[in-house]
């Protein structure tokens, strides 16, 4: 080693030339050439570094270029820990608090406009020895073979000495020793002894040792390795098998902030159980009232100290050996903030927020009735959340609120350093931050489900989806996050959405504008149809989706604190995150952003997790159960189901709506306490909302028409049933016609749907569905409802289709879809559903091309009638995916086992265009800062399906989710009996639509291709198989209490009971203490026309006082069923008159009569003794207490048996009479 005690002016005039030499082009350039630019060269790379754990490392990297390169660091091909690392000013990362996790190899990536370099270096830490592999105790005989192993890793590797009794182990003519096993041949007495196994490198040193034993015998055994001991033995032992101490782990040095709990890990096994001893800077520690060893090894700190800084050393021993193992934990101060900061800071954010919600509640609700409505406004009216989704996004709302106040308060000066990066984490401490989150409201939120009625949930589905699996209880319930595949990317780590700093960098390049992305590169005025498909692939997959996910949209048109119109301001202010318009947009002129309001978060997101001190991303709410449930038909909730369930008539059906001509019953209109409106303008008609299972089921005449469709497919099942079991009761038919109708859907989806969209090998990844599994959570992915499943958007035409039973145009003429939103009058006034249906299953799909994502109706036109900027979906897909920030494109490649792609011709094998890659790459300068949903578009679809590998990956993940954790399952053996199987795997969507159509005779036999490419094109209804509902017949002797509802569940129509604790009154119990109850919350005004009472306002309720309540609401219901049976039979009675009428004119006139739906198959029809033709399958009432049914060219009547009562109350237009009313 050559040490140099004076530095000579020769040599720092030696090292200035070499410096000056490696910067010569570029000062040459400047001085000569001020115009000549210069490619990147390096003039340091970064080398290989061996470091220790815990301590700092640094990677240099300059980089000479004109114009000035821009460095980029990168880790395992990812983006690097942004927490504990620093981008030195000449291009070199420091990493500090180096962790075993941190190894790997660094790439130091420089660019300018001329071209771009990298280098790689590693970084190793070093680590002591951990076995993973160990002798164990043997018996054998003699002239047997035995071998021992002993491996370990670590860094650097250690290495491994052998030893018997004491003495070094030395190779023989029968001994061999290899590099991580030792090798006995034939065996003898001498052979006998304890074997030790060492391995050190400059870190640690373990040792193992087993006991070899040798017998004279036949025949050699050899013992099972025995487990490792949990509870410490007494050295008193008598056991021949004994070893020294090894860790099973060891700690790991850590940084912690005062305040804060902390956790040093160590653990060992050995025999005899090896005991722990934890030293600190060389001392033994004592026991103290803060500082506690646990049982299993652990050193547990709570309210850490700045004295607590030190080096730990755990030490396990036994009277075989010890080993020793270190850590270094270090402590940080933290920034002093009060509690009565932390208070006022959450008393403000429930202010800012409240205010913001009343005045969008205002502008929504409290407006003038007669004003018109712009689409966008009907969106927001329509989607607006429910009390219960407000409440819950109000508490998470207010707690992010809450600690952005705090940051500002601390980065105002109030004496803290904020000279570093802001981190909520050094702020505030866990037990600051729990307050929050108790003072926002989020903890008195949190649902306790309540699954112990079996009888119920072992049977039927709850609204909610809770209790579907016993384990977990709100895995795939409505109102809870949605789950993650990998980690968000938000520009704090916390809650800002990607592209939230427009100065903010992704691989060296800005994220471009939405609307720019939609213009350049998914946007389309010509459209391909597909030769192959039908539109209804695009319609079954969007009434799919509405069963599936809605996320809950912003509560507030207004930002929470710079009082910021979200309608108007093109400032980013939560919840506001407009889309910025690029100059020279193509169609908008004068408007620089386009008005785009974040989605709420589920209350707990973004919470702290004490135990690891980390603040937890925010995450999005699922509105909707996740399970294919047919949620869009019944609702997602309780009192949804309830709203929609026809309650007289004892029958199980949904509500009905006006009849159309043809007599299929229609949805029934939303009600005034329902906050829904589609009157756009009165011009063109004064028919308002349909109500369904989905709020959205107004925003397009084709998605209309499926849910009309499906609400008759159940009344239908009900009757059916009904006939088939006439002692069911109206629960029971309602509940099992619900169940029949969920496992058609699923049918349908998996069966026919399904394989169209992933295609073959996708449903080969998807595997046979096996059983089902608890341990699978079904709850909806964030990138499956925000990117993956909106792949149907590429689907959809520019126009829809409208044919008559020739299967030409209806004479109004094909629709335009911007004249298909929020028009549900074209529905009442223009021809039905049947008009739309065969347009779709006659009628092709839009196939994507590269050069055709989505048509421009989608992007330039969408709602353009009624609002000056118009819509752009793909534009809001993107500022969606953002919002939610979802990783970039190249990481779910990674995901999906596909190569990552450093530039875009790496992208060749999945986007074959050069023309679009090319128009990615002007967009987004990297691969990976590609938006996962223009990456998963622009890619060409795999053979026999619609999507690209990636889409397919993590659509496949999620359908076998939805599959495999779905307790309820049509094929999970106990859902339905195997012959029940049988018929459910019969149906088809075709059958459902000649079923519950209005009167269509003639379909396609699979409705999702097109008719050309089947023979015969189309087929009668009477071709296409039917589910044989007499499969489900109950047989019983006597039948007084079967089919009862309450027969097989606590249940009851109105039952006192709740499905949650929270929401029984609160009498007899102590009250919660809420933020939200004190006297200064009277500020919020969460009420809207048709809102239950949110949870958290309720007051306590007098016993007596609330079974009063209860008991006039009862006789309340009962007037209004009376009332609603009254007027459903007029409305009968009047289609009896008009048959009549119409027969008594075919006989004076001697015309004859034409019976609807007359084909050659009428002699399936019945003739009633008033001479009236009925349809096969209609029912209708004889009386108030008969009901007649026409199967198969006879009529089957059935009489309503009604119980005795001691107090019966006749009602006009009922059968039976009201029981034990006093």
């Amino acid at each position: 080693m050559l040490t140099f005690k004076t530095v000579r002016l020769l040599d720092l005039i030696a090292k200035s030339l070499v410096y000056r030499d490696r910067l010569s082009p570029l000062a040459n350039s400047h001085s000569n050439h001020n115009s000549t630019k210069v490619k990147p060269k390096f003039v340091v790379t970064p080398e290989d570094v061996d470091v220790q754990d815990g301590s700092s490392a640094r990677l240099d990297c300059e980089v000479t270029g004109l114009p000035r390169p821009v460095i980029t660091w990168t880790f395992n091909d990812g983006p690097v820990d942004r927490q504990r690392t620093e981008l030195l000013a000449n291009g070199g990362l420091v990493i500090r608090q180096v962790r075993q996790r941190d190894a790997g190899t660094y790439r130091c990536t420089a660019g300018n406009s001329l071209g771009k370099i990298s280098a790689p270096a590693q970084l190793r830490v070093l680590s002591g020895p951990v076995f993973s592999d160990w002798p164990r105790d043997q018996t054998t005989f003699e002239e047997a073979t035995v071998e021992m192993g002993c491996s370990a890793d670590g860094y650097p590797s250690p290495g491994l000495v052998w030893t018997k009794d004491g003495a070094p182990l030395m190779p023989d003519a029968r001994t061999a020793i290899g590099l991580v096993r030792i090798r006995i041949e034939r065996v003898q007495l001498s052979d006998q002894g304890r074997y030790r196994c060492t391995v050190s490198n400059q870190v640690a040193t373990l040792e193992a040792e087993a006991l070899l034993t040798v017998i004279s015998s036949v025949r050699p055994t050899t013992s099972p390795p025995r487990p490792a001991a949990v509870v410490p033995q007494s050295s008193s032992s008598q056991s021949t098998n004994r070893r020294a101490p090894f860790f099973i782990r060891t700690p790991e040095s850590i940084e912690v902030l005062t305040g804060n709990s902390a956790e040093l890990l160590c653990s060992a096994d050995g025999d005899p159980a090896p005991t722990i001893v934890w030293r600190k800077d060389g001392q033994n520690m004592r026991q103290s009232a803060h500082v506690t060893p646990m049982g299993n090894g652990s050193l547990i700190f709570r309210q850490v100290q700045l004295s607590d800084e030190g080096t730990y050393e755990c030490t396990a021993l036994n009277e075989m050996g010890v080993v020793v193992a270190r850590a270094r934990m270090r402590v940080r101060e933290r920034r002093s903030v009060s509690n009565r900061l932390v208070l006022s800071a959450v008393e403000e954010a429930r202010r800012a927020v409240d205010r913001a919600v009343n005045e969008t509640i205002a502008a929504l609700f409290n407006r003038d009735r007669s004003s018109r409505l712009t689409h966008n406004e009907l969106i927001r009216l329509n989607r607006f959340p429910t009390a219960t989704a407000r409440e819950l996004a109000r508490a998470a709302e207010v707690y992010e609120r809450a600690l952005a106040v705090v940051r500002r308060h601390i980065e105002s000066g109030h004496q803290f350093n904020v000279t570093r990066e802001f981190s909520y984490e050094d702020a505030l401490s866990p037990q600051q931050l729990d307050l929050i989150a108790n003072a926002s409201g989020c903890l008195t939120h949190r649902r306790k489900p309540d699954c112990n009625d079996m009888c119920f949930h072992s049977k039927y589905r709850t609204f909610d989806g809770t209790c579907n699996n016993f384990q977990q209880p709100l895995w795939g319930s409505s109102l809870t996050g949605f789950r993650r595949l990998l980690k968000p990317i938000y520009e704090n780590g916390f809650n800002l959405p990607v592209g939230w700093s427009r100065s903010t960098n992704y691989k060296g390049f800005t994220k471009p504008s939405a609307r720019l992305i939609s213009t350049r590169v998914v946007s389309t005025t010509q459209t391909t149809s597909d030769e192959i498909y039908t539109h209804m692939l695009m319609q079954w997959g969007q009434f799919l989706d509405h069963d599936l996910d809605l996320a809950v949209p912003g509560m507030a048109s207004e930002s929470f604190g710079e009082f910021v119109d979200c309608r108007t301001s093109c400032d980013y202010s939560a919840p506001c995150f407009p889309i910025e318009v690029p100059p020279n947009d193509p169609r908008i002129r004068h408007h620089r952003c386009m008005e785009f309001v974040r989605n709420s978060a589920v209350c707990g997101s973004g919470a702290t997790s004490v135990l690891l001190n980390t603040m937890l991303p925010r995450e999005q709410i699922n509105q909707l159960t996740s399970y294919i449930d047919a949620s869009q038909v019944y609702g997602s909730t309780d009192r949804e189901a309830r709203e929609l369930r026809e309650v007289h008539g004892n029958n199980g059906h949904l509500r009905r709506g006006l009849l159309t001509e043809t007599g299929g019953p229609l949805l029934p209109f939303a009600t005034p306490n329902t906050p829904v409106d589609c009157k756009r303008d009165r011009e063109e008609s004064e028919i308002g909302c349909f109500l369904a299972g989905d709020v959205r089921a107004n925003e397009q005449t084709g998605l209309l028409a499926m849910h009309t469709l499906w609400f008759r497919e159940h009344n239908r099942v009900a009757d059916e049933l009904r006939v088939i079991n006439p002692h069911w009761d109206g629960d029971m038919l309602y509940h099992e016609s619900r169940k029949i109708i969920g496992a058609i859907m699923q049918h349908i989806t998996y069966e026919h749907w399904l394989p169209l969209i992933i295609g073959h090998e996708g449903m080969i990844s998807m595997g046979h569905y096996k059983e089902y599994n608890p341990q699978t959570d079904a709850t909806i992915s964030n990138v499956f409802a925000t990117a993956a499943l909106r792949m149907g958007h590429g689907l959809i035409q520019p126009v829809l289709q409208r044919l008559n039973a020739s299967f030409l145009p209806i004479p109004q003429g094909h629709l335009l879809l911007q004249d298909a939103f929020f028009a549900p009058w074209r529905l009442v006034e223009q021809g039905g559903v049947d008009p739309i249906l065969r347009g779709l299953f006659a009628g092709p799909a839009k196939v994507r091309l590269s050069d055709q994502l989505l048509n421009a109706n989608l992007t330039e036109s969408l709602f353009r009638p009624a609002h000056l900027i118009s819509q752009d979906l793909a534009a809001l897909n993107i500022q969606r995916g953002r919002d939610h920030a979802l990783p970039g494109y190249n990481d779910w490649r990674r995901y999906c086992k596909l190569p990552e792609a450093e530039t875009f011709d790496d992208l060749q094998s999945e986007i074959h265009s050069q023309a679009l890659r090319d128009k990615l790459q002007q967009l987004y300068g990297h691969p990976s800062n590609i938006d996962i949903w223009v990456g998963g578009m622009a890619e060409d679809p795999v053979q026999g399906a619609k999507v690209g590998p990636t889409f397919r990956c993590l659509l496949v993940e999620q359908f076998r989710r939805l599959r495999d954790g779905d307790r309820f399952w049509y094929e999970n053996p106990g859902v339905f009996k195997p012959e029940q199987l049988t018929q459910i795997k019969q149906s088809t969507l075709a059958r459902v639509i000649c079923d519950s159509s209005d009167d269509i005779l003639e379909v396609t036999k699979n409705v999702f291709k097109m008719p050309n490419l089947q023979s015969p094109s189309f087929v009668t209804c009477n071709e296409i198989p039917k589910v044989d509902l007499r499969f489900w017949a109950e047989c019983c002797h006597e039948c007084s209490n079967a089919g009862q509802f309450n027969s097989i569940t606590r249940r009851t129509r109105r039952s006192l009971d709740h499905s949650y604790p929270e929401d029984k009154p609160a009498y007899g119990e102590a009250s919660v203490l809420s933020i939200t109850s004190s006297t200064s919350d009277s500020f919020y005004n969460n009420s809207i026309p048709g809102d239950e009472e949110p949870v958290s306002s309720r007051k306590r309720v007098d016993p007596q006082v609330f079974r009063q309540q209860a008991q006039q609401s009862e006789q309340q219901d009962e007037r209004i069923e009376g009332l609603e049976a009254m007027m459903a039979k007029m409305q009968r009675t009047l289609k009896k008159m008009a048959r009549k009428l119409k027969y008594v004119e075919s006989i004076c006139l001697e015309k004859p009569i034409k019976k609807k739906h007359e084909t050659k198959h009428s002699q399936t029809n019945c003739l009633d003794s008033d001479g009236v033709s009925w349809k096969n399958g209609e029912s209708w009432d004889k009386d108030t207490c008969t009901e007649c049914n026409c199967l198969g060219g006879f009529i089957r009547c059935t009489t309503l048996q009604c119980p005795v009562c001691q107090n019966p109350l006749h009602v006009e237009g009922e059968c039976c009479p009201l029981c034990d009313v006093e």
